[in-house]
């Protein structure tokens, strides 16, 4: 597609009001002062939710004298859907673009700028998001090593070392819809939001997928930064109901939704984000590390996994033994982490693993790491070590064995290239060299990556057509786990679980 000029009227950035007056004061102050007033529009709609009246007031005394903002005020709730469709069709049909800003949000520099570029850098592109600390699949960084939470400081730390590595935008099934610029022509040929989302959830993604049907995409542009405190306009049961609800209608009316979007943060986003939490480590945090020993013969899981606790110390490294569920409760493997006295959560044992787990490094065993196996370290882990076994296979492997038959031979050129470091009995050795791997700059830790993904993308995207992934299955029943119990439904089935066995005639 070719690409369009920018030099047009600007754009209306739309901030739905409902209650919450303090991120609401963050917000506009935010945009008063990262806003060209001379060239784009600020739009504040009192949708009558809590404290209407001294929202209003406050607004009205934040904006008394400043040129390029308006304030309007429904006469009932219309929630988010009516007060961005009345926002869009009655009270701003101006030829700007339409950006749909949550109160709850603080802009950045430059967010609006770089957010039109992308819109207008082809023809073909219809939506844009920014990223965000707390924005689903837009947030940054987007999958967590060691916990913690995605503070403003922390995605700003993120975001500010590596968002310049990414590409410039992504082209996700959908866009979100805290931080929703649109062009006005599309709004005028298709309409804003269909009411069957209101009062809100679902509405965005529906509008994205309605116009990608007719051959418009919607983007994230990794370089605008819009921080995000999070819904606060549903909470509890009603929020869990209208988010179950309207995901329903949407996998309804678009089928191929759910697995469009985990194709999409599986294939679609670059390897410098999808291991940033680990190429920006957190202050204080220790590296995490696998030592991955599926597939290996017992005399080899008997000298690695000594060896790997004695070279990364519990006080440096968070450490992880994966091994074969048979092997798991074996005498070598029990003693070596219980006699290492470290606390339980320095080391832990595995027998499965999550592919978006990230970990900072991965051991594989040469000769015995299958072809699937490294792919499935290559998407969880920001740096692959190679370890010569100990004792090492027989040279020529007959066909009895089961490795030699998996393929595992045929890895080990692979792995040679793109380990960062390689364990030849000197495990103290291998430690300090692998230290010393993750202190060089991140630009060419980035390179490494890029390097890998290209080399393994094709066998990566071979791997989830052969059948259903653990990672991408694991996660979305843990969300939907997570709904359950937040819903009544749940807690009231809970309170009768405890009170029935007190009714009168109940048996014991």
């Amino acid at each position: 597609m070719t690409a369009t000029t920018t030099t047009g009227p600007g754009v209306v950035v739309v901030v739905p009001v409902y209650g919450d007056l303090d991120s609401l004061r963050e917000c506009l102050g935010a945009l008063l002062r990262h806003l060209d007033l001379t060239r784009h529009r600020i739009l504040l709609v009192n949708d009558c939710g809590p404290d209407a009246d001294e929202i209003e007031n406050a607004l009205l005394g934040m904006i008394d004298g400043v040129s390029g903002v308006t304030y309007a005020r429904n006469d009932e709730n219309l929630g988010f859907v009516g007060t961005c469709n009345r926002a869009v069709n009655e009270l701003d049909t101006s030829d700007r673009d339409v950006l749909l800003l949550n109160s709850d949000t603080v802009p950045t520099p430059g967010f609006v700028d770089e957010m039109l570029e992308v819109l207008y850098a082809q023809d073909d592109i219809g939506v844009v998001t920014a990223r965000s600390n707390n924005a689903t699949i837009a947030s940054f960084p987007f999958r967590l090593s060691a916990g913690g939470d995605r503070t403003f400081e922390r995605t700003t730390e993120v975001f500010e070392a590596l968002s310049g590595r990414l590409p410039r935008w992504y082209s996700p099934p959908v866009a979100m819809g805290f931080c929703f610029l649109t062009r006005r022509t599309l709004i005028r040929r298709f309409g804003l939001f269909d009411d069957a989302f209101a009062p809100g959830y679902g509405e965005e993604n529906d509008y994205c997928l309605r116009i990608g049907r007719q051959g418009y995409v919607s983007t994230m542009a990794n370089r605008a930064l819009v921080f995000h405190s999070g819904s606060k306009s549903f909470v509890g049961a009603r929020r869990n109901t209208l988010r179950t609800s309207h995901q329903r209608e949407l996998e309804r009316r678009y089928p191929f939704y759910g697995e469009a979007v985990q194709s999409f943060l599986r294939h679609d986003v670059a390897p410098a984000d999808r291991f940033s939490d680990v190429l920006v480590p957190r202050a204080g945090s220790r590296p995490r590390i696998s030592l991955d020993l599926r597939d290996a013969p017992a005399e080899v899981v008997a000298t690695a996994v000594p060896s790997f606790l004695a070279a990364f110390p519990g006080s440096s490294w968070t450490r992880e033994v994966v091994v074969d569920a048979d092997v798991v409760d074996s005498a070598v493997v029990d003693s070596a982490v219980v006699d290492d006295a470290v606390p339980a959560d320095d080391t832990s044992v595995a027998t499965t693993t999550n592919d978006d787990d990230i970990v900072t490094a991965t051991i594989l065993v040469d000769g015995f790491t299958t072809p699937r196996a490294l792919v499935r370290a290559h998407r969880r882990s920001s740096v692959l070590v190679s370890l010569a076994p100990d004792p090492r296979p027989s040279a020529s492997a007959p066909w009895t064995d089961a490795a030699f038959r998996a393929r595992a031979r045929d890895v080990a050129t692979t792995l040679d290239r793109h380990s960062a470091v390689s364990i030849d009995g000197d495990w103290a050795s291998a430690a300090l060299s692998l230290t010393d791997a993750l202190a060089e700059p991140v630009g060419a830790r980035v390179d490494a990556l890029d390097a890998r993904w290209a080399d393994l993308h094709l066998a990566d995207v071979t791997l989830d057509a052969a059948g259903p992934e653990s990672g991408a299955e694991v996660e979305r029943l843990r969300t939907e786990i997570a709904d359950l119990r937040a819903s009544r439904t749940f807690r009231t089935g809970e309170k009768i679980a405890r009170l029935a066995p007190r009714l009168p005639g109940r048996r014991k």
